[in-house]
C-alpha cells in the first residue's frame, strides 16, 4: 500500500487553522470568581475540526500547544510558556487535540465521508460530535483543576463548569448552525474538496 503523506497545501491549511485557533483564544473574558476566563478558543478549535480531515485537526491543535508551550503568547489573554499549559486551566487546553479528532472523525474521516450524508444528518452528527467533544473538555479540564489546585470534583464544577455553560451552548449552537453549513456549502461550490483518508 503506498504511504500516504501530508501534502505542502494541508500543511499550510493546518498552519491557518493553527491561527485561527490562537486568534479566536485572545477572545477571553476573565472571571473574578473564577481561575478560567470565558475563552472563544474552543470555537476555533471546532472550525478546524469541522474544515479538517481528522489527522490535520489533530495535528493543528497540537501545533498550538507546542507553540504555547515554547512561549509564544497564543493562549488566552497572550499567555504562554509551560506555566500556563500546566497550571490550574491547563487541563482544558491539553485536551484540544482529541477534541478535535472526535468532530473531525464525526464529519470528515474516511468512513463519514464515505457514507456521502445529507446536510440534515452531517449538521446532526456534527452537533453530537461537538457536545461530545465539550463534555471531555469539563471533564478533562475540571479533573486537571481538582488535581492542581485541591478542590473536590464539585467544586472545581461549581468553579469552573457551570457558570459557563450558557455561553458555551451558544458556542456549540453557532458552530452547528453556522460552520458546518458553511462546510456543505463550500463543498458544493468545490471551494473545499475532503478526501477520504486511508487508516
Amino acid at each position: 500500500m503506498k504511504k500516504e503523506n501530508v501534502s505542502v497545501r494541508d500543511l499550510c491549511i493546518t498552519a491557518l487553522f493553527v491561527a485561527v485557533t490562537a486568534i479566536c483564544a485572545q477572545i477571553a473574558i476573565p472571571i473574578p470568581f473564577s481561575p478560567v476566563p470565558i475563552s472563544f478558543g474552543m470555537v476555533g478549535l471546532y472550525t478546524a475540526s469541522i474544515f479538517l480531515p481528522p489527522r490535520c485537526a489533530v495535528l493543528s491543535q497540537v501545533c498550538y500547544l507546542v507553540l504555547g508551550a515554547a512561549g509564544l503568547p497564543v493562549f488566552g489573554g497572550f499567555k504562554g510558556g509551560m506555566g500556563a499549559l500546566l497550571g490550574p486551566t491547563g487541563g482544558y487546553l491539553m485536551v484540544y487535540p482529541i477534541m478535535a479528532a472526535i468532530v473531525s472523525w464525526a464529519l470528515n474521516s474516511r468512513w463519514a465521508l464515505q457514507k456521502k450524508y445529507g446536510q440534515k444528518r452531517v449538521l446532526i452528527n456534527g452537533t453530537i460530535a461537538i457536545c461530545a467533544a465539550h463534555f471531555l473538555l469539563y471533564l478533562g479540564g475540571t479533573i486537571w483543576l481538582c488535581a492542581t489546585t485541591g478542590n473536590t470534583f464539585m467544586a472545581g464544577l461549581s468553579l469552573a463548569v457551570f457558570p459557563y455553560i450558557p455561553l458555551d451552548m451558544v458556542k456549540i449552537v453557532f458552530c452547528s448552525a453556522a460552520v458546518i453549513p458553511l462546510r456543505g456549502r463550500l463543498m458544493g461550490a468545490g471551494f473545499l474538496t475532503l478526501m477520504p483518508e486511508k487508516i
